[in-house]
């Protein structure tokens, strides 16, 4: 009986512990890194990539509320479509320029997605100094990218801005975002972050109407330019409320 009684004494400070961690609704402002790599059409075009972030998000009383938005920008410096390869010379690849000079036009991968998401948490391990949880969401968006270039010695005036837009293989659509990782928002004022996985699944289509280096179009043809991303971010949380936390900014 006493065992019994004990187990009980342990569930509900448990329960309590995580009624607790419910108590106030809290907005969370992140600021998130990491890298990932092309899956699909994407990966036809592009290497490895770069993320920078940030997003604003509002987790509520329940674990089943939390909802928010987002904002990524991806980089790169790995091409696998050369699309100056008509235009360069035998000797390393390099442009004649308008000085008659060899000069190097530099390609590099460039886009960005958006997103509004919802999701839900899982509590997990201790409640007492900080909200530790398995963190789930799903958004949808928009994505973005495209090929940009690098003249560093501005010798190549023969590509305008009007020419590159049709070499650049801008490309944009419709993007679904889930991710899963874990979360850690401290009670006591220390660091809060999270960590995860972030697939993106870009249902895209080309927006120029001409390949300058292809003869070619591939306008409205539909691309499946998928990523995944490994991230890290720091929350700042404002708490809203009077009760539960310790803290509030």
């Amino acid at each position: 009986m006493n065992k019994l009684k004990k187990l009980l004494s342990l569930y509900f400070l448990f329960q309590s512990g995580l009624m607790m961690a419910q108590e106030k609704q809290v907005l969370l402002l992140d600021f998130n890194y990491g890298f990932g790599f092309p899956m699909q059409d994407l990966a036809n075009r592009f290497g490895n990539h770069l993320v920078l972030g940030a997003g604003l998000s509002y987790q509520g009383a329940s674990n089943w509320i939390n909802f928010g938005t987002k904002f990524s920008y991806f980089f790169g410096n790995q091409l696998d479509e050369n699309v100056l390869k008509p235009f360069q010379t035998s000797y390393e690849g390099l442009l004649i320029g308008a000085d008659q000079y060899l000069s190097e036009m530099k390609l590099r991968e460039r886009g960005y997605f958006m997103q509004a998401f919802f999701g839900g948490l899982i509590p997990i391990g201790s409640q007492a100094n900080a909200r530790q949880s398995l963190k789930w969401q799903m958004g949808a968006g928009f994505i973005q990218h495209h090929i940009r270039f690098v003249d560093d010695a501005r010798a190549l005036n023969q590509f305008t801005t009007d020419y590159l837009q049709g070499l650049d293989r801008l490309s944009n659509g419709f993007a679904i975002i889930p991710f899963i990782g874990y979360e850690y928002i401290s009670r006591k004022n220390w660091l809060s972050f999270y960590t995860g996985v972030e697939p993106v699944f870009g249902f895209t289509q080309n927006q120029r109407k001409l390949n300058y280096d292809t003869n070619q179009s591939e306008f409205g043809i539909n691309r499946k330019d998928f990523l995944v991303n490994f991230k890290m971010g720091i929350y700042l949380p404002f708490y809203l409320g009077n009760k539960g936390e310790e803290i509030e900014y």
